[in-house]
């Protein structure tokens, strides 16, 4: 088989798992590692998880799969119920995915047809950060900041995107933008409103940078483009497919700012990763407009909204919910953070922690004085040295801004795993 972003001559010495439970995977030789990513970011709730198993296996003895065109199913019907429930009031409406490749794609129809149902063509500019990542389908590959070197030989691409700088600078580390660095930042995306709002149909933001090196949105950011956006109508997208369904310590990123989207991105973690499942949400305006023309939203796959996705959908939210679990998410979070800092903090690689929640990045750089990144072989060394030692990370190497790896260990880590973690990170980049 052909494994996703590898050179395809990749086989052989690619780790074959075999049995996962809790944090901890197995492989076909028996070793036994802590899965310190939850899989790709989205096994959130661990694996094996007895609520989600039953929850597939009860749906299973129902039915497998509803065609989603012409019929409907109750459970189906119930887990978008259950996601407006815990989402804003604004957002009305639920379009199921199977992937966050996917769920990004629809956003980006969406933006375009929602002006052209308004009768204003010309607005067609969606704004996205040049450090993003949104997925690896035309319109969503198109849309990522990252890796532009690598997907312009799949060309052309789809246009129709505006690569703005992330808000970070270089007097500053990715993880501290100070007062005056970030009034400069907002002043840029002033001016690009100033000279392009008449055709910026949408922005399109992950409220942490995740895949180029965890790098959180200021609040004050996002207010301001907030503000912008409804001053000049443009519709408003977060991707919270990593983000989202607690990975923070609240149910969605764009809590902790209370910058409500017009359209919402998600999966990975909506049904804890058990099944590939994806929903993009959005507001009764983008409704209207489709309703008041008569029209459809052009987008399916066979498998949107499939019964068995949906009801792991609906078990993690439960788990979700019970009393002091995204609580608990923000603390260990916070001990995991700060433990990293106490342990790594006079390390000569060690550069800051940044995150929230249980989305964590480890910055590296080659020299503390100046922040530079670290050699990209330096940082594979590290992670293979890691997962010899029985820890599973993924790194980040976002050229001439920042390198490292990232943590998204599972919701149900314990206080003392997590103390491992930390002292297994520190003994690796001892040398020890």
């Amino acid at each position: 088989m052909v494994h996703p972003l590898k050179d395809v001559r990749v086989g052989e010495e690619i780790t074959p798992l075999a049995v996962g439970d809790g944090i901890y995977v197995q492989d076909t030789n028996g070793k036994t590692y802590m899965d310190g990513i939850s899989g790709l970011w989205n096994i959130s709730l661990g694996y094996q998880h007895p609520d989600i198993r039953q929850a597939i296996v009860d749906q299973l003895d129902a039915i497998p799969y509803v065609n989603p065109v012409d019929q409907s199913n109750p459970t189906t019907l119930e887990f978008a119920e259950t996601l407006l429930s815990i989402t804003p009031p604004q957002l009305s409406k639920v379009a199921y995915t199977c992937t966050g490749s996917e769920s990004v794609e629809l956003a980006i129809k969406l933006i375009r047809k929602y002006y052209s149902l308004r009768n204003q063509p010309g607005k067609t500019l969606i704004v996205v950060m040049d450090k993003s990542y949104h997925g690896s389908y035309y319109g969503s590959m198109s849309a990522s900041g990252i890796d532009q070197e690598i997907s312009e030989s799949y060309g052309p691409k789809v246009p129709g995107f505006h690569f703005h700088p992330v808000p970070v600078c270089s007097h500053c580390t990715p993880g501290h933008i100070s007062d005056e660095c970030l009034d400069q930042k907002i002043l840029q995306l002033e001016q690009l409103f100033e000279q392009k709002g008449s055709e910026i149909a949408g922005i399109l933001l992950e409220p942490i940078i995740g895949s180029g090196g965890i790098i959180p949105l200021p609040d004050r950011y996002l207010h301001k483009v907030q503000e912008l956006c409804r001053k000049h109508d443009t519709l408003l997208v977060f991707d919270e497919v990593a983000t989202g369904m607690g990975r923070t310590g609240k149910m969605f990123g764009f809590e902790h700012s209370g910058v409500v989207p017009d359209i919402l991105c998600l999966s990975k973690g909506i049904n804890s990763g058990y099944l590939p499942l994806g929903a993009t949400l959005f507001s009764d305006s983008i409704q209207q407009a489709f309703a008041s023309a008569g029209s459809h939203i052009e987008h399916l796959s066979t498998q949107n909204g499939n019964p068995i996705a949906c009801a792991a959908g609906i078990a993690t939210v439960k788990v979700l919910q019970q009393p002091g679990m995204l609580e608990s998410i923000e603390r260990k979070g916070m001990q995991l953070r700060l433990s990293l800092e106490q342990a790594l903090g006079n390390h000569s690689l060690f550069l800051e922690v940044r995150g929230r929640g249980l989305m964590v990045g480890v910055a590296l750089t080659a020299d503390k004085e100046t922040g530079a990144c670290l050699p990209p072989e330096r940082l594979a060394e590290i992670v293979s040295k890691l997962k010899r030692r029985g820890l599973i990370v993924y790194p980040f190497n976002t050229p001439n801004l920042t390198t490292g790896f990232h943590l998204f260990p599972p919701f149900i880590i314990q206080e003392h795993e997590v103390e491992k973690m930390v002292q297994l990170i520190k003994k690796v980049l001892e040398g020890r």
